[in-house]
């Protein structure tokens, strides 16, 4: 019984400490930035199965009709991807924050160019004229070759942070743009 006494008011003052200092020593607006760039990023650099599956329903019947598994063209286009997290600026006075982010990934631009280009000069030599089912499956290898060879490049990215009124930090609807942008370049 007397270790039950003991241990009561020894639990109560833990559970004081906890909540005091969770209370002060909370993430900062900056850790709290970088935090939630850090998960998004992570995700995408890590081939998430959440992120292949928006990349495969995004695809349609567009690969399938080149001959190309999505989650697989997706993986090949993510390699070599990566991301430093620079600045986080913050004015809490105004509920604003912006985040500097180099982002390393090939540019679908570049890969759309060497594709056009790659394909043309492969249809053009050709002797005879194949059916059109075969000209979509060797449009979809070279497609697949062309984002296997490209080289990644940095994109520097500004992201947008807004508080709400109950103080609650999220991106700008900015942030999708800003990194489709990045992925093009």
């Amino acid at each position: 019984m007397k270790k039950k006494l003991l241990l009561a008011p020894l639990m109560a003052v833990l559970v004081a400490c906890v909540v005091l200092l969770s209370g002060c020593g909370g993430p900062s607006v900056e850790e709290l930035i970088t935090n939630d760039l850090t998960s998004q990023f992570d995700e995408i650099k890590n081939g998430g199965d959440d992120f292949l599956k928006g990349l495969s329903d995004a695809s349609g019947d567009d690969f399938e009709q080149l001959g190309i598994d999505p989650k697989e063209y997706a993986k090949s286009y993510l390699e070599g991807f990566d991301y430093k997290i620079g600045d986080v600026t913050v004015d809490e006075d105004k509920g604003t924050a912006t985040a500097e982010v180099t982002i390393t990934c090939k540019s679908m631009n570049k890969i759309v160019e060497d594709f056009a280009t790659q394909y043309q000069e492969k249809v053009a030599a050709l002797d005879t004229m194949p059916s059109e089912d075969d000209l979509y499956k060797m449009a979809g290898q070279v497609m697949v070759d062309v984002t296997k060879s490209a080289k990644p490049k940095d994109s520097k990215v500004t992201f947008k942070y807004s508080a709400d009124d109950d103080n609650v930090w999220s991106a700008d609807d900015s942030a999708v743009t800003e990194m489709m942008s990045a992925m093009m370049n």
